[in-house]
């Protein structure tokens, strides 16, 4: 920076210089004389202006420039305290000496930072939003796409190997796009609020064998749900222990899921196809499960810079819920209670940054959910058969930071049992503020 200044001239420099030179021109010609004095005060004036301005940068300089660090002579062994700035010009060995003890000494922090590139993914596994601000939005929009065959055997066993009777096989298609929009409120650094509303669009194709009552024809028919609203859930979050050197993130969470969408229950089922009473078909499709639940987790967060590792265990309670109809016969109405299987489940996984922006990202989850339970009025608990699930994916996805506030979190989870999709496709943009 001082390169960069104009060139000073000191005055009594100036003023000898002058000395020998004034009275040779004073006989030549006086005039000049004047005006070289004239010009003489100029100069001292601004080599007053300058050498001013030059101390005042200097001190500037020196308040903003870091203290160095305490270092060890490499020959002595005595302790090197270096100088202000301009010492340091002036001694670049003690400098050059002393710099690298004061970088090793900053890169030993207590707790590995969390990238930039790794916070919406840090926020996914956690639940807990990262940075200073306390407003966070995140929209996101998911594809699922779900494809299920049935085997129906209608008959039976002779001789315990060949089977006497109808085969018949059923397919279901299914497409869900899923707006979700949540929001998260955080008062403290330990604390956290949300809530999330989803929008749920829904298609359905549906084929079944039997069509003119020839097992070689299939019957075909399909089923749309245009946008509604499904189950709003609201979230509290805390910070049960803050990460140490030793010691992993660890939240705890409770959750409440409202039964704001479209029940199940009490959809009738019709054959659409005269020649085939195999094809039966709902009248409308579900947005939500119709019942409150209640969630419980806790989560670690462990950063290993450029790294994080993270794991999850849940457990969900279906509360009973009664309803008008709980039949899915045209002509029959039968009011009861439904009661829910609860579920409980777990997830581990890694992601790496690639540098500031971008990271990599991959985990399992699993969910396992007990059998259904249904009670007509007037009569017992009855379970469902069939009705326990188990729910296992892999799940793919990278985070691409747009900015300070934005960043773009693309993932793909790939069903690995029955009960779970084939694949989900998603893509949220978490936001900051």
């Amino acid at each position: 920076m001082l390169s960069r200044m104009p060139f000073v001239v000191s005055g009594p420099a100036l003023a000898v210089s002058l000395a020998f030179a004034l009275p040779a021109l004073a006989a030549n010609d006086p005039d000049s004389v004047q005006v070289l004095r004239k010009k003489v005060s100029a100069l001292e004036a601004a080599n007053r202006s300058y050498a001013a301005r030059l101390a005042d940068l200097e001190k500037r300089l020196a308040a903003l420039a870091p203290a160095p660090a305490m270092a060890t002579g490499p020959a002595s062994g005595r302790s090197m305290q270096p100088g202000p700035v301009v010492a340091q010009a002036a001694a670049p060995v003690a400098t050059s000496a002393a710099a690298p003890a004061a970088q090793t000494t900053a890169s030993l922090p207590v707790t590995s930072s969390v990238p930039k590139s790794v916070e919406a993914i840090y926020q996914e596994a956690s639940g807990f939003t990262q940075g200073s601000g306390r407003w966070s939005v995140e929209p996101s929009l998911t594809y699922g796409f779900y494809d299920v065959r049935d085997l129906r055997l209608n008959g039976f066993l002779a001789l315990d190997s060949i089977f006497l009777g109808n085969i018949n096989l059923d397919r279901i298609k299914s497409e869900t796009l899923t707006l979700d929009t949540a929001v998260r409120y955080k008062p403290s650094a330990d604390w956290q609020f949300d809530f999330n509303v989803p929008v749920v669009m829904r298609k359905s194709r549906y084929f079944s064998g039997g069509a003119g009552y020839a097992t070689n024809k299939i019957s075909e028919a399909s089923l749309t749900e245009n946008g509604e609203i499904g189950d709003v859930g609201f979230g509290l979050s805390y910070r049960l222990f803050a990460e140490t050197a030793d010691r992993p993130d660890t939240f705890v969470s409770l959750r409440v899921k409202a039964p704001t969408g479209s029940s199940p229950y009490g959809i009738k089922v019709r054959n659409v196809d005269d020649g085939n009473t195999n094809l039966g078909v709902p009248d409308s499709l579900p947005t939500g499960n119709g019942v409150w639940s209640v969630s419980g987790g806790v989560s670690v967060v462990k950063t290993l810079d450029p790294a994080v590792v993270f794991a999850n265990l849940s457990y969900t309670h279906y509360l009973s819920g009664h309803f008008n109809d709980i039949s899915a016969s045209v002509g029959q109405t039968l009011p009861g209670d439904v009661k829910l299987g609860d579920t409980w489940g777990f997830g581990l996984g890694f992601a790496f940054a690639l540098n500031e922006r971008l990271s990599l990202g991959m985990s399992y989850s699993q969910q396992m959910g007990n059998s259904t339970s249904l009670r007509p009025d007037g009569s017992s608990w009855q379970k469902v058969p069939g009705s326990e699930s188990n729910s296992a994916t892999l799940n793919v996805g990278m985070t691409y930071s747009l900015g300070q506030h934005l960043s773009i979190v693309p993932n793909v989870a790939i069903g690995l049992t029955p009960d779970s999709p084939n694949y989900n496709f998603s893509v949220r943009f978490p936001y900051n503020f």
